[in-house]
């Protein structure tokens, strides 16, 4: 049995089409904003802390967004496709922020406890402040993207 190369290209080319076209048209504009989020919360370099699967699955729930656990920029991406308007991106950062000070609360017992670690995490405490800034400013950007829009 040979196979058609041809053929099966044009298929697929045919399938991409039907498929991917309309959703590809629609997060064009979104994605430097998925991005950004993505790139901010997925390193604990970027956000002082880590967010686990399961964080970023309990932060879906509260979002209402049930999302399946995978890799973690897929299921952040899923939460963040629901978010249109305004209120729904400020519901979600302050969701982030909660969670970002839960962890944070976490590495302040352990400073208490262990008073030699806190120069450890004093690096921990900037990068999540920083980080809760940077969404605040994601915020009011895409506030002001949209005033240009209407």
């Amino acid at each position: 049995m040979e196979i058609n190369f041809d053929d099966l290209k044009k298929e697929f080319e045919d399938f991409k089409k039907t498929n991917c076209e309309n959703e590809c048209e629609e997060n064009i504009e979104d994605e430097s904003f998925i991005q950004s989020v993505q790139k901010m919360m997925l390193a604990p370099a970027n956000c002082g802390v880590y967010f686990s699967r399961l964080d970023i699955k309990v932060i879906g729930l509260e979002f209402d967004e049930d999302v399946q656990i995978r890799e973690r920029k897929r299921m952040l991406r899923d939460i963040t496709r629901a978010i249109t308007s305004k209120e729904s991106l400020e519901q979600f950062f302050d969701i982030v922020k909660k969670h970002t000070d839960a962890k944070l609360a976490i590495y302040e017992e352990l400073t208490q406890n262990f008073p030699a670690s806190k120069k450890i995490f004093k690096d921990k405490f900037e990068k999540a402040e920083k980080f809760k800034k940077s969404l605040d400013k994601i915020l009011n950007e895409w506030e002001d993207e949209q005033d240009l829009l209407c």
